[in-house]
Formats: structure tokens, sequence, C-alpha cells
């Protein structure tokens, strides 16, 4: 038995002085003074349970230029995250269940734990019940995105909710329309309004994928009064950057759904601090320097954000712009509870998914640092305070590349 000790762990809302006892790829016990086989000392550190990233693509197959599981698996333990959910829009699509079998195969490479999306397209979606068997929810796009698996068809979108509703999965949709990015800002709340409503009419488990403005965010807390099954996302680059950023930053900032204004930004923040916003997903979408470096027309859209989640919202814990409660709550406890995994919290009984912190170590962003296979990152510059120095993968020690819990606080 494996005993964590001397650091101070999140444990029902708050931090303990605790020990953790780790047996096989579970939480074993609680308490203090554990004795076990082996001691390791985490003085001056905190443990939160591991992070759950609900929205990143894996790429790999014909696009594994940009990211593959080995790569998204090594960035993801740099940040903390000790789970993630792998979109469909693959190439090819993840829209069978040969291919979401051999995908799975390839995501053992990750060393983390691997959920699929199954995606949705006109000609699936007859046959949901059978692919259900082997994803672990699905994925709709109303959208432009990378893939090209929008599925237009009003008539369509009905069939397509009513089926998922009898998988009982979730369904996560990408709402909003493409276009211009102030237009696709200006008509996201209408999008949202579209799918909730569907939502409503089928029973749908829904979970609505990176939403931007407030208008929006306000649309969901409205649906939700009606007890609608609904819940919703954001991300750190909606939280840091507006569409006066991608003006100046051009397509290194070019994703979808695009940048909003300020005002949006600020109104994200309070709402996240406020308990509002349900989870907080990266939409991690690697593209290489070089894809990026065509101008904004050409250039692929998305940005890569696995492996900083963490060290940017504890960097705001830091700030005392955000509680840790509410981190641990967006960034594990929400994502475990809404798609039903044994994760998320510091439980006995709960998988040994755990992130060990240097609340007090400052490290600054570099592009030579970043362990994404696409080799960049949008947020290069930042220094931020407090950073992973130990993750555990159902109790596998998994050592993010900065440090490991007894070296020095500083670099």
């Amino acid at each position: 038995m494996t005993i964590l000790t001397n650091a101070e762990v999140f444990v029902d809302g708050e931090l303990r002085k605790l020990d953790i006892a780790l047996e096989e790829d579970k939480i074993r016990a609680l308490g203090r003074d554990l004795e076990g086989d082996e001691h390791i000392d985490c003085s001056g550190k905190l443990i939160l349970p591991g992070v759950i990233d609900v929205h990143v693509h894996a790429r790999d197959l014909k696009q594994s230029h940009k990211e593959d599981w080995e790569s998204l698996g090594r960035a993801a333990s740099a940040g903390g995250v000790t789970t993630v959910f792998a979109m469909p829009n693959t190439d090819p699509p993840l829209e069978t269940v040969e291919r979401v079998r051999d995908y799975r195969r390839r995501a053992q490479a990750a060393t983390i734990n691997t959920k699929i999306y199954g995606a949705i397209t006109e000609a699936n979606y007859k046959d949901l019940d059978k692919l259900a068997l082997h994803v672990d929810a699905f994925k709709l796009y109303l959208g432009e995105t990378t893939g090209h698996l929008i599925v237009s068809d009003k008539k369509l979108h009905r069939e397509i909710f009513k089926s998922v509703t009898h998988t009982e999965k979730i369904l996560t949709v990408h709402a909003q329309r493409g276009g211009d990015p102030t237009d696709v800002t200006r008509h996201e709340t209408d999008d949202i309004r579209y799918v909730l409503d569907l939502a409503a009419a089928y029973e749908t488990k829904l979970h609505i994928a990176h939403v931007t403005t407030q208008r929006a965010v306000e649309a969901i807390l409205e649906a939700k009064k009606s007890k609608l099954d609904v819940s919703f996302e954001t991300c750190p680059h909606y939280l840091y950057f507006t569409a006066k950023d991608r003006e100046s930053r051009g397509a290194w900032l070019k994703m979808n759904p695009p940048l909003a204004t300020e005002e949006d930004r600020e109104f994200l923040w309070w709402a996240l601090a406020e308990g509002l916003i349900d989870i907080v997903a990266t939409d991690h979408a690697p593209h290489t320097i070089e894809e990026k470096s065509v101008g904004y027309e050409k250039a692929p859209a998305g940005v890569p954000g696995v492996e900083f989640t963490l060290p940017l919202l504890f960097d705001a814990v830091s700030a005392d712009k955000l509680s840790l409660k509410r981190l641990v709550e967006v960034c594990c406890t929400h994502p475990a509870r809404r798609f039903g995994l044994p994760k998320g919290e510091i439980v006995v009984g709960h998988d040994a998914d755990l992130v060990v912190i240097d609340p007090e170590r400052e490290k600054t962003i570099t592009r030579e640092a970043v362990q994404s296979k696409c080799g960049w990152s949008p947020y290069e510059g930042l220094t931020l305070r407090g950073w992973p120095v130990l993750v555990l993968v159902r109790g596998i020690r998994r050592n993010p590349p900065c440090a490991a819990p007894g070296d020095g606080r500083r670099s």
C-alpha cells in the first residue's frame, strides 16, 4: 500500500491535513499516520482529484502529425489531467463500431483514462443503439468544425435527439453555427435555444460545448429552471482572450466558436466564481505551427490547451479570483458526476486519480516546454503560480516534466 503523506488534501470541499492510502487502483483510506509499504512525502503540497477534461481532440489516425495518443497523454499528465473524453471528428471520423474499437486500442498509448465520443452523421443516426455499446457519449455537430461532420437537416435533428434519448447516453452538441466570427457570437444564443428546445421535446441528456457569451449562459440557466437535463462548459481561452486579441494575433487565436467580447469574458469569470458554470473543458484542438502560419483565412480553427487548464485556473485561485472549491467542482467533481465516473472526488473507494500541486511554484509557459505534439500554446509568455509536480492515474505515478514532489519550488 502506498501512502501520500504530509499534504493538505482537498476533501469535502476544503483542505485538510490527511494521509491518503492507495492500493492497486483505488483510494483505500484517508486519515492521519497511515501505515503502508511506501510513503511519498508531499510536504508543502496540495492534493486534488485528477482533472477530467470532457472535450479534447486526440487527432491520431491520419492526423497524427498534429497529435497522437502518446503525446496527448504526456501533455495531459503535465497539466494534472487524468481523464479525457476524445471527440469523434477524426480522420476518418468515429462513426462506426469498427473505428471506435480501433481508436480505443490506440488510446492505450496515452497512459491516462480515455473516454470516446461517437460521431452522429446522416448515415448512422438510425443505428445509434449499436454504436452506443462502444462509446461513452455522442457528439452532434450543428456548426463548422474540423472534419466536416455538420448535420444541417432539421428533420434529422429531431430524429437524432429521439434516438440518443433511447440509448440513455449524453448528447454533447456543438450548437454554434459557422460564419463570420461576429455573426457566430451574435447568434450563439439562438443556436443554443434551438438545441435546448429539442432536448426538452425528447427528454435528451444534453451537454452544450464551448459556450462563449453571457446571453447564452443566461439562456441555459433559464432552461435549467424547468428541470431540463442539461449541462454546459466553457473553455480557458474564452476566459483569457477576446475578439480584440484575435485581431492582433490572427490565426493563433482562430477557433470555433470564436472569441467573444471583453464583456462576455468578464461575465464568464463572474459566472465561474459564482457557481453558474458546470464544467471547464479545454476543447484541446491541436494544429501544427506550420498549419497555423498560413494566415487567418487558410489556417485551421482550434488551439491546444489540455496541459495548461489546471495551472491557469490555479493561478486564478492564487490571485483570489476563483476559489479552490470552484476549481475542483468545474474541473473534477462536476465532470465525473455528469458522465457517471467514480472519480472527481477524494473519497475512499474512488479511483486513485490524483494530482499533487506545489502552490508556490512559479513557471513561465514557453514553447520549448510544450508537451503537445503540435509544439505551441496560445498561453506562451504567461507566468503562473501553482503547478502539478506529481500525477497519479489509477494509482500509477505519471510525473509531469516540471518536477517531483521534493524538488525546488521555483523555476
